[in-house]
């Protein structure tokens, strides 16, 4: 099914310290989101978005055959030079699940264990040390991850229960393309040639699929 597509972007795990020693730690993927819900989740066999991270601000929107291409937010990643992206995913919408209860009963159909962001009994959240170590400033605000690692997630992943509460919407997707350990890198140029402009992702805009395609283009010609 042909559908329409989107650019997001999200902050992977390496972007700070205590996501740099997480990876290290742990043998974690560095382009795995780094939040205690991992939003989107790539490392299920069959990745995942949800609510979790923008509310109704996306993952409403979607619906089967549509196509969200993920940068990493803006910066320096590994050996990186100079501040740019990270072109990590596209994902293609399988599957639209009107709540987390029914997810879970898909990937467990499927013999598959649940995503992180999938909000259920028995699906707990990371905890802080396979996170990034920076909680939202809610968060931060009320309570100290250093001091209480444990209750900074508790509030941490009550804020995104509440969120799913509101916007139930789970996406099932397969990837098109999936690096987590050195995805190319993307340069301020590349996004003015293929956009004009800087595009603004804390609401993901609908881009057009050719766009999605120019930066798929680039992945085979650039090592990261």
């Amino acid at each position: 099914m042909t559908g329409r597509c989107f650019l997001a972007t999200f902050r992977p795990l390496i972007q700070t310290p205590g996501g740099r020693h997480a990876a290290a730690r742990f043998g974690l993927p560095g382009f795995i989101d780094g939040s205690c819900r991992r939003e989107p989740d790539f490392e299920s066999p069959f990745p995942s978005i949800s609510a979790t991270c923008r509310a109704g601000n996306f993952a409403p929107r979607l619906g089967v055959g549509d196509r969200v291409a993920y940068l990493t937010v803006k910066g320096k990643y590994q050996q990186d030079s100079k501040a740019g992206w990270r072109f990590v995913a596209v994902l293609r919408v399988l599957e639209r699940l009107s709540s987390h209860d029914e997810a879970a009963s898909w990937y467990r159909h499927n013999g598959l264990a649940l995503p992180s962001n999938c909000i259920v009994e028995g699906n707990e959240p990371k905890a802080l040390e396979f996170t990034n170590g920076n909680p939202p400033a809610a968060v931060r605000d009320r309570v100290s991850a250093t001091t209480d690692p444990v209750g900074a997630i508790k509030l941490w992943d009550s804020i995104y229960r509440r969120r799913v509460r509101k916007w139930p919407v789970f996406l099932v997707c397969e990837a098109e393309l999936l690096e987590l350990s050195a995805p190319v890198r993307v340069e301020k140029s590349d996004i003015l040639a293929i956009f004009s402009t800087i595009p603004g992702t804390l609401t993901p805009p609908e881009i057009s699929c050719a766009q999605v395609d120019s930066l798929l283009r680039i992945a085979p010609t650039r090592a990261a």
